[in-house]
């Protein structure tokens, strides 16, 4: 199995490498503008409470936002929505390549001929995909710290920690996800299909819920609920209730997923 994860970090560390970069360089523009957006945050402020309340619901805005603080607009800006959407294009292209992909390929007799079992090949690439996961995490959001200090900035540390830990787990559920899929089809387009239909159906039960208040409870049927990447970076806050979900469901989709790799029939 080792031998499948240095190999597998190998082929795509080129990806990995320009991906992370892309995250710093994301970072660095928001971490960039905000000292002038600092400068004139009173009528940020005060403009922000002018949006409808629907708007500002939508993205976790209450009557205490401040655009004072970096960790309020990188929440806003950076954290809502554009760094999840990186992580799960990361994730769900990773999780499509390792097993469907090479099965439609045709060059999973590769590996199934080598001398490791399906469980070996399965955790080789899903220990890999986590290892992406933990480096890109850890550039992309720590990344903070020395842009912080170039541009004169104060940060909380503490509530990047938070952050990476929300982080981490919402990637890595979606990841398990993914990989079940993957394991279950033979054409990558499937898990892209079905992995992607369900996180935008989540994403869409969320917003209902918060914009209606009689369906509120379909916010706990949603990832992006449990995804409180507000109260990580602005409050330094991590949700017990969030790690509990994330935790099932990457124990669930991971052993479902690497009991079905290894009893189905693959074509060779």
């Amino acid at each position: 199995m080792l031998k499948i994860i240095l190999k597998t970090f190998k082929d795509k560390k080129i990806g990995l490498i320009i991906y992370s970069i892309s995250g710093i360089l994301l970072l660095w523009m928001y971490v960039a503008m905000f000292p002038s957006i600092q400068q004139q945050a009173d009528a940020f402020n005060e403009l922000i409470q002018n949006y409808p309340e629907g708007f500002m619901k939508t993205f976790g805005i209450d009557g205490s936002f401040n655009f004072s603080y970096i960790e309020n607009f990188l929440s806003v800006e950076h954290f809502s929505l554009i760094w999840p959407i990186m992580v799960i294009f990361l994730l769900v292209s990773f999780a499509g390549a390792g097993i469907a992909g090479e099965i439609e390929k045709g060059t999973v007799e590769i590996p199934l001929s080598r001398p490791v079992s399906r469980l070996g090949i399965f955790f080789g690439r899903y220990f890999t995909g986590l290892m992406f996961l933990l480096i890109f995490t850890i550039f992309s959001v720590f990344a903070i710290i020395p842009l912080s200090q170039l541009h004169g900035i104060d940060y909380q540390l503490e509530n990047y920690v938070s952050f990476s830990i929300v982080g981490f787990l919402f990637g890595w559920a979606i990841f398990s996800l993914a990989m079940m899929f993957s394991a279950f089809f033979s054409e990558r387009s499937k898990i892209y299909m079905f992995t992607g239909s369900l996180l935008i159906i989540m994403y869409v039960l969320n917003l209902i819920a918060v914009l209606k208040e009689n369906l509120q409870d379909l916010r706990f049927l949603s990832f992006f609920y449990y995804y409180d990447y507000k109260s990580a970076v602005v409050d330094g806050a991590i949700s017990t209730e969030a790690i509990g979900v994330f935790a099932a469901v990457i124990i669930f989709c991971t052993l479902l997923g690497a009991i079905w790799y290894k009893k189905r029939d693959i074509a060779i």
